[in-house]
């Protein structure tokens, strides 16, 4: 069986999440994807826009749509400081589908107003979110 840790996701507006039954994460940074286990030497990386994935002491998995931030692991202790984190399960699939719609089309209109870095980052929340319901479904 694999070693728990202490994991937590906080935001700017409230504690998330606090687990101390973590076996896994798995997360996107900006370098790349990377996955943590206990004992894992210590890191600080800036996360992407991407979901993030638990593995819990039982086998269960949660996930987390992640806007950006930071994740430090130290001593057994992994904390997520994120600008948005949405629980999978909160995640309103028809809302974030919508969400992406809208961002592909302002994209392929690419009217001379159109602020594309935000319409790609609007492209990539919605796709994170969907990612992250996603993860939820495959037990």
């Amino acid at each position: 069986m694999a070693r728990p840790f202490t994991f937590e996701i906080v935001t700017p507006d409230k504690m998330l999440f606090v687990s101390e039954e973590v076996t896994y994460v798995g997360f996107r940074a900006l370098s790349g994807g990377m996955g943590i286990e206990a004992g894992h030497i210590p890191v600080i990386a800036t996360l992407d826009i991407a979901p993030l994935k638990l593995r819990l002491t039982d086998g269960t998995e949660k996930s987390f749509a992640v806007c950006g931030g930071f994740l430090e692991m130290q001593n057994n202790k992994c904390t997520v400081l994120a600008t948005i984190a949405e629980p999978g399960d909160d995640i309103d699939v028809a809302r974030a589908n919508a969400a992406k719609e809208r961002a592909e089309a302002r994209l392929a209109a690419r009217t001379e107003s159109l602020d594309v870095d935000r319409a790609k980052c609007a492209l990539k929340r919605a796709v994170a979110r969907l990612r992250a319901k996603e993860i939820l479904g495959r037990k």
